[in-house]
């Protein structure tokens, strides 16, 4: 890709596009470049663009900062890009489109990212406010599994996401910071010598947003989405009931992703009843991720209960491979969607799937 392609992409990415798929499809397949959108007021009706006079001055200042700083301005036509594409417009070897999420079109990146997509992404998120349990669970597991060749990814946020990217540094290992700010103002500011640790090391922030941009609640449900859709798995170490991780949580869960929960905090307890699977420990992390997580074993789903009779928890685990635990679990959620009924004496009736 030129140098004035990529800089075409960032401008529209300041900018706005109502057709935004359409644009992504035609770009990547070949029908058109960004350059030539720009240059052309029918493709740009066509498409829906428009590029304020700020937009462009900001595109401009943040090309010209990227640009003297090595900051790698990355687009889904790079080999180097990782997010899942939109369905049906751009394969990715190894990278499956998700149906909802939309990638941005630009994304700002500084460090250490390599060509090559990692095989093993983990991410851990959990509470600003984490107790120095929650803190220390999250650290050990981001060193135990950074050791283990998994890349550890995380918002940056002081509490649980701070120390899973502190343990996956201290194991030497790779971890990435999506930040809801932009990459030359980080937020945290008290995680400025965190971030630089990162940088320095094998590590990589990335953000959406413009170079100095504030942090932004969109920008944070934003960088949510892009931890989940990058990640092979999430973990919520510890959260409340109005957590941001549980975004993360959600997101993964609504895109068919494993999720691990650590039962006892409210938030954690929500994403268990909503399909999150639990650990209590370190081991139990690691056993749960080697089954797949959430995805892992059968569920009610796919491994079915009767229509008529009902089956007990036990021959539900029996049939599915499942622990009681998972099941109970799964039972549980089945209830609150209505498509379990508990019958008298303790089975369980399927209302929804046939046999």
């Amino acid at each position: 890709m030129t140098e004035e392609e990529r800089f075409a992409r960032l401008l529209l990415h300041y900018g706005n596009i109502k057709d935004r798929r359409g644009f992504a499809r035609d770009c990547l397949s070949g029908v058109i470049t960004a350059c030539r959108v720009l240059d052309d007021p029918v493709l740009c009706a066509h498409y829906g663009v428009a590029v304020s006079s700020v937009a462009r001055e900001r595109a401009h200042n943040d090309w010209r900062t990227a640009r003297s700083l090595g900051l790698r301005v990355l687009t889904p036509a790079d080999a180097a890009w990782f997010l899942p594409p939109i369905p049906g417009v751009q394969p990715i070897p190894g990278v499956q489109p998700i149906p909802g999420f939309r990638p941005p079109g630009v994304l700002f990146a500084r460090g250490r990212l390599g060509e090559v997509l990692p095989p093993k992404i983990l991410c851990i998120v959990g509470s600003r406010a984490a107790s120095r349990w929650a803190t220390d669970l999250a650290r050990d597991c981001a060193s135990s599994l950074a050791a283990a060749g998994w890349v550890i990814v995380s918002g940056g946020a002081l509490g649980v996401d701070g120390a899973a990217h502190e343990g996956a540094l201290e194991a030497s290992g790779r971890t990435w910071v999506f930040l809801g700010s932009g990459l030359l103002a980080p937020y945290p500011a008290r995680h400025a010598g965190l971030f630089a640790r990162v940088v320095s090391g094998d590590g990589c922030l990335f953000s959406a947003n413009h170079l100095y941009g504030k942090p932004d609640k969109a920008f944070f449900v934003q960088r949510n989405a892009f931890m989940a859709a990058c990640a092979s798995a999430v973990v919520v170490v510890e959260a409340s009931s109005v957590s941001g991780s549980l975004h993360t949580a959600r997101f993964a869960l609504r895109w068919k992703k494993p999720v691990l929960a650590q039962p006892g905090s409210a938030g954690c307890n929500r994403i268990l009843l909503e399909g999150a699977r639990p650990f209590r420990d370190l081991d139990e992390l690691v056993n749960g991720l080697g089954r797949g997580g959430a995805d892992g074993g059968g569920t009610l789903d796919e491994n079915k209960i009767p229509l008529q009779g009902g089956l007990f928890p036990e021959e539900i685990a029996a049939r599915t491979g499942n622990t009681l635990t998972e099941v109970f679990q799964q039972l549980q959620i089945g209830e609150l969607n209505g498509e379990v009924l508990r019958l008298p004496g303790g089975r369980y009736l399927n209302l929804r799937y046939p046999e």
